[in-house]
């Protein structure tokens, strides 16, 4: 499975507005199996240790194991060949949105911290779909052009529950109820985003109460993500360090034996 197993921290609902993580909060650490299918493609699954300041995922290619480290507070990925005894510093991987225990501090936090370009305010306060909404304008500094949108983020969740962008396009968000998913306790949300022309595309969440994360996801196609197996404990600071006795290797040659060649490349 190549680089998947972030992808449900890093998702629609954590965004980037759980990445702006006060340092006094505490970070929720779990171990989980991630697991994703599509019908008529292979399933692919990864191990995922999320600790204090990263995540770490364990995956197969072509039979060989590979690790891959995303830190919250640096640039890019590292991957590590356990076989070979090598990483690389490799680009994307977004900084993960850790799960935390909310604070009242946090619910403080600008959600334009931190992010280039961009400057906002709050508007007020609305109820969108039943809920208490903060209404924020987001002015995004584009070829010299400030683009405008509008964001409505949940006062107690701090999720967004409804966007209009620029394009016409939108997204709106609604709580369906509770639902027992892989033995814990979810809130089961419905995703709606509409298209300029109209088109619609729907999807389902379910969030961990305990985490205050997506722990499954159901979207169109039939595509399917989420974590099981999830187990809340500390994790081993030696999973997120690069082993003394490992080297460095080019990107062009951790992506080559990554793909399966030239396997035995000394």
């Amino acid at each position: 499975m190549k680089n998947g197993s972030v992808w449900l921290l890093t998702g629609l609902l954590t965004g980037l507005f759980s990445i702006n993580i006060n340092a006094a909060e505490t970070i929720i650490q779990f171990s989980a199996l991630a697991v994703q299918s599509m019908p008529g493609r292979p399933g692919m699954q990864a191990r995922i240790f999320v600790g204090n300041n990263a995540v770490r995922n364990e995956y197969e290619v072509n039979g060989q194991k590979f690790m891959e480290i995303v830190y919250r507070d640096k640039p890019g990925r590292i991957m590590i060949n356990p076989a070979r005894k090598e990483y690389a510093h490799l680009p994307g991987g977004n900084p993960p949105a850790l799960p935390v225990k909310k604070t009242h501090e946090q619910k403080n936090i600008s959600p334009c911290k931190g992010i280039p370009n961009v400057r906002c305010h709050m508007i007020g306060k609305e109820m969108i779909n039943g809920r208490e909404a903060e209404k924020w304008e987001f002015i995004s500094k584009i070829n010299n052009r400030d683009v405008h949108s509008l964001h409505w983020i949940d006062v107690e969740k701090r999720f967004l529950l409804r966007q209009y962008f620029p394009d016409g396009s939108t997204s709106d968000m609604r709580k369906l109820g509770y639902e027992l998913v892989n033995g814990r306790k979810t809130e089961k949300w419905q995703l709606v985003k509409t298209q300029p022309d109209g088109t619609t595309l729907q999807s389902l969440q379910w969030h961990d109460l305990e985490l205050n994360i997506a722990i499954r996801e159901e979207m169109p196609g039939g595509y399917v993500r989420e974590l099981k197996d999830i187990r809340i404990a500390p994790q081993p600071a030696s999973l997120f360090v690069i082993p003394a006795d490992y080297k460095e290797i080019s990107q062009a040659s951790a992506n080559m034996n990554h793909s399966g060649g030239d396997s035995k490349r000394n």
